[in-house]
This record gives C-alpha cells, sequence and structure tokens, in this order.
C-alpha cells in the first residue's frame, strides 16, 4: 500500500513540475508577442482596406512618431575623472516600433551650471542616434536627461566624476 502511495505522490510530483514547465514557457510566448506589437499590426490594417488602398498608403511616407518609453540614453564611461576627462552620451529617439527617428534635435539636460555639454551630434542621424560629449568642473554624481521637442525622454542616466 505504501508503495502505491509512493507512486502516487511521485507520478503527481512529475505531472506538477511537466505543467509548470508549460505554464512558463506559455507565459514567455505571451511576454514576446506582447513586446511584439508589429506582429499584429499588420493584420489589423489590412482588415478593413482593399488591396488598392494598401498600395496607395506604402507609397506614401509619413513621419514617424516618437516614442518615449522605447528612446533611451546611455553613458561611456559611467565614472570619470573631473575636468580631465569626458563621458560620451549617446540618446536613441526610436518611434513604437523600435525604429529610429531621424532628423529629431536632441537636447541634453543635467540641471547643474558646472557640467559642461558639447554636442557632437545633437541631431539624430538614419538610426535615431545623436551624440554628446560631457565633462564637469566637480566630482559628483550627475543625473542626466535628454529631451526633444520640449518633451523629456523617460530614461535617465547617472554618470560620476572623481
Amino acid at each position: 500500500m505504501e508503495e502505491e502511495t509512493g507512486k502516487k505522490n511521485s507520478r503527481t510530483v512529475t505531472i506538477a513540475i511537466i505543467l509548470l514547465i508549460v505554464f512558463i514557457l506559455i507565459l514567455i510566448l505571451f511576454l514576446y508577442l506582447i513586446r511584439r506589437p508589429a506582429l499584429f499590426g499588420s493584420f489589423a490594417q489590412s482588415s478593413g482596406s482593399s488591396s488598392k488602398s494598401t498600395t496607395t498608403t506604402s507609397s506614401v511616407i509619413t513621419p514617424q512618431e516618437i516614442s518615449f518609453d522605447n528612446s533611451y540614453i546611455f553613458a561611456s564611461p559611467l565614472r570619470a575623472a573631473t575636468s580631465v576627462e569626458l563621458v560620451r552620451i549617446t540618446v536613441y529617439v526610436l518611434d513604437g516600433q523600435g525604429m529610429g527617428v531621424s532628423g529629431q534635435k536632441a537636447v541634453l539636460g543635467g540641471g547643474s551650471t558646472v557640467l559642461h555639454i558639447y554636442p557632437v551630434n545633437d541631431v539624430t542621424d538614419e538610426s535615431g542616434r545623436a551624440v554628446f560629449d560631457i565633462s564637469a568642473d566637480s566630482s559628483g554624481l550627475y543625473i542626466i536627461e535628454a529631451s526633444v521637442n520640449g518633451k523629456k525622454l523617460n530614461q535617465k542616466v547617472s554618470v560620476n566624476f572623481d
């Protein structure tokens, strides 16, 4: 009898593990599909339109809308010597599908008068990239933020000058 109970418990544990693995795989697939809205975008756009209007819209180039959630900023290195080293700040301005938005003027701000900002290329290129170099006159941790069209990007970056 104990042997039967042991087999049932073993079988129950095995089934529970299999169900957990299946659940995790479904969750990963679901999260992947949520992050890729372009997969469903083409179906939603083509369902109510004729083939003639689809051909017309594909030849018209429309300006891309900036996604402040997708756009980001990063620095390299994150630590530099005061008044000696420059830190490279790169801003990527992206649309809702993660594609670069070109021709946008990016502006950096750190809220400090001791922070010097040197634009390398402050207008975004075809990949949506704008580049700056910064230096500081005094030591400290600086929070760098970027804005485009007067609106701040959601992400900020911290740089430490020693």
